[in-house]
């Protein structure tokens, strides 16, 4: 099915109107802020068109459920969270999709999910028991400063309005809460530097933003997070193959074809709620 693009929007990080043009891939336009460096697609698809892109064949054909290598790389990433945001608490996992990632997590936490694809969410109760609510974060009246970590995994790009889930994520979250963005397409990286548009993270009907570190520290920041830690998973994780992939980073680039996996693609923040939100200018 061809998608159109048929909403325009401003800057969502910094508000201003004012861009160049980065990129065109599958007939949709990507544009950079003048401003702040934000790149993004615009225009986009709508809501009601988000809507069905996001079916039960989305989840499938992606394999959210039953891939080696996903179930591999979530036992890697919860290791590593347990180290930094404790055992226990109240954990929200904002686009649990099929709630995998969710039902890996230790009993020990009160485990609670947001999923915008209804499928998805039903899936999610029916098979493994979660409380999983259908809609977007700033749709569900969780209670003020009510959970210990807002967890965002490979979700953040998808966004129509990153800002104001994170005005919502620090609002929920206790003071010293921890807010992820886990496995976001790093623009800045190596493939999102060389190759463009051929980057294989770059397929704007779905992903709507393109982050940089910088980018996702001013986003922290001017909502009240302070960032803590940084990381680039791809060494030692099931994706890696330096020899491999090496090689296909020049071979892909000088045929025209998309990158490979990738040291840099994506990237991972914890950051920790302060007191204050104090708005990007």
């Amino acid at each position: 099915m061809k998608w159109e693009p048929s909403e325009y929007v401003s800057c969502n990080l910094c508000g201003r109107d004012s861009t160049r043009a980065w990129g065109k891939k599958h007939g949709m336009n990507i544009v950079q802020c003048r401003n702040c460096g934000l790149v993004y697609a615009n225009p986009r698809l709508n809501s009601h068109q988000l809507d069905a892109y996001y079916s039960q064949t989305y989840f499938e054909d992606a394999q959210y459920d039953g891939d080696p290598q996903r179930a591999r790389m979530y036992e890697i990433e919860i290791r590593q969270m347990l180290k930094i945001v404790g055992t226990a608490g109240r954990f929200l996992d904002v686009g649990c999709a099929y709630g995998r990632f969710l039902s890996c997590l230790p009993s020990t936490f009160e485990k609670q999910g947001v999923e915008f694809a209804a499928k998805a969410a039903e899936y999610a109760r029916e098979k493994f028991g979660l409380d999983v609510h259908r809609g977007q974060l700033h749709e569900v009246p969780f209670e003020g400063e009510s959970v210990d970590v807002v967890h965002f995994r490979g979700v953040f790009e998808h966004l129509q309005d990153p800002q104001r889930d994170l005005q919502v994520a620090h609002s929920i979250l206790k003071f010293g809460g921890w807010l992820i963005l886990s496995t976001v397409p790093n623009i800045a990286g190596p493939c999102g530097r060389l190759f463009k548009t051929r980057f294989k993270l770059v397929y704007p009907q779905e992903h709507i933003y393109y982050f940089s570190y910088r980018t996702l520290r001013r986003y922290c920041e001017g909502n009240g997070f302070v960032v803590k830690h940084v990381f680039y998973p791809y060494l030692g994780t099931p994706y890696e193959n330096v020899v491999a992939d090496s090689l296909a980073f020049v071979a892909n680039y000088l045929t025209g074809r998309e990158s490979p996996p990738f040291f840099g693609s994506v990237i991972t923040v914890y950051a920790q709620k302060t007191r204050q939100r104090q708005p990007v200018q």
